[in-house]
């Protein structure tokens, strides 16, 4: 046999070698099946994800449809700033919002250092963190959630995950169907960081403050049950 016939079958028998243990370890891996999810820390994922907000220093509040939505956003601008302008990218759920409803100024570009609060439309929130998922394309650029003092977030109730599985399960099916964003972005509260000894600071590098609005019907009954976590704006 030539030394050339000897190095061609040898090469033959590795990727084989190679695609049967990349079977096994499929097999496996499916025979282990799902892990387990952390239980929720309250009654429901809603009640959960606000209350781990809170814990973050985040503020929230619901809002029925998108002109209550708008007019939240407004509220929130003049009791913050005296002031209805934010700037937000053009992500078509946010251009599609009915701004009159609320005279609310928006300006649909990428922040600049001068933008004091943003606006964002999340792709989906975690339960279990209470964070909020946003993609960021050139139609929500990144800077846009970095770069103000304050973000505001929208979020659809019915994109609201238990877990971070759940989550990563959503983002693997928009990869599959051809969406694939330039960054992901948990968002878990104001940006902060704390020295040794545990000062902490907000706002050391992004938004001091974070405020999400929760599109969706919610029941008179269950939003008195979530009164507590949704702080009044100051």
């Amino acid at each position: 046999m030539t030394d050339s016939r000897s190095a061609m079958l040898a090469a033959i028998a590795q990727r084989r070698g190679r695609a049967n243990a990349a079977e096994v370890i499929h097999r496996q891996l499916e025979e282990l099946g799902a892990p387990p999810c952390p239980g929720l820390d309250a009654d429901t994922a809603l009640e959960t994800f606000l209350m781990r907000l809170i814990q973050a220093k985040a503020s929230a509040e619901v809002a029925a449809d998108r002109s209550q939505v708008v007019k939240a956003i407004s509220n929130y601008l003049y009791k913050r700033h005296n002031s209805r302008r934010l700037v937000s990218g053009h992500d078509p759920r946010l251009a599609a919002l009915p701004w009159r409803d609320g005279g609310v100024l928006v300006r649909f570009d990428a922040a600049v250092p001068e933008d004091v609060v943003s606006v964002s439309y999340a792709r989906l929130a975690v339960a279990e963190s209470g964070s909020v998922l946003l993609y960021s394309d050139r139609s929500n650029p990144a800077r846009n959630n970095w770069l103000v003092q304050e973000h505001i977030v929208v979020l659809d109730l019915d994109e609201l995950q238990p877990s971070l599985e759940d989550a990563w399960q959503l983002i693997a099916r928009d990869r599959e169907a051809g969406i694939c964003p330039r960054g992901i972005h948990f968002i878990s509260g104001p940006s902060s960081t704390g020295d040794i000894v545990g000062h902490i600071v907000v706002g050391a590098h992004g938004p001091q403050k974070l405020h999400v609005i929760i599109r969706g019907h919610v029941d008179s009954e269950q939003l008195d049950s979530l009164a507590p976590y949704l702080q009044p704006i100051i």
